[in-house]
């Protein structure tokens, strides 16, 4: 759904010139597409299936490590209790945008407010975590967490 409430469509991978004007289409994103998708396939590439496996227990591991210490903050929950990779919902006491914005403020871009695009959810955060994350980096989120108090 977008802002006003109508169902979108996105196209991955693709333009919107492809499906509309085709042969006529004078836009470079095809070949900037192109090249996303060489340096996927390069970064795979270059993995190989024992580094893809190793990044995804460590995406796992690094990503359940800000979930359990959030926890700890009164009220912090984990709004679904199922498995998560890489990516996970905390429910926060108060507006979640008042919260990040606090986290903002000691240096932590962290997370999505979800209620922009779902109401029952202004108090949620959607997190992402990847390979990319340094130790000290989730270490200070979560103090960061700890720090900036119930909003």
């Amino acid at each position: 759904m977008d802002r006003r409430g109508q169902r979108c469509w996105v196209l991955t991978l693709q333009t919107r010139e492809q499906h509309i004007r085709r042969e006529k289409a004078t836009s470079n994103i095809c070949t900037n597409q192109g090249l996303f998708a060489l340096r996927a396939a390069v970064y795979l590439a270059a993995l190989g299936p024992t580094g893809l496996k190793e990044t995804a227990e460590l995406c796992v591991r690094q990503s359940s490590l800000p979930g359990r210490a959030a926890q700890e903050r009164a009220g912090v929950t984990l709004k679904f209790a199922r498995p998560f990779f890489k990516e996970f919902v905390l429910q926060v006491p108060g507006r979640a945008d008042r919260l990040l914005e606090r986290l903002l403020g000691v240096g932590y871009h962290a997370g999505l407010p979800l209620g922009r695009w779902y109401a029952n959810m202004e108090n949620c955060i959607s997190i992402a975590v990847t390979e990319k994350r340094t130790r000290q980096e989730l270490d200070g989120l979560v103090a960061a967490f700890k720090a900036v108090g119930n909003i």
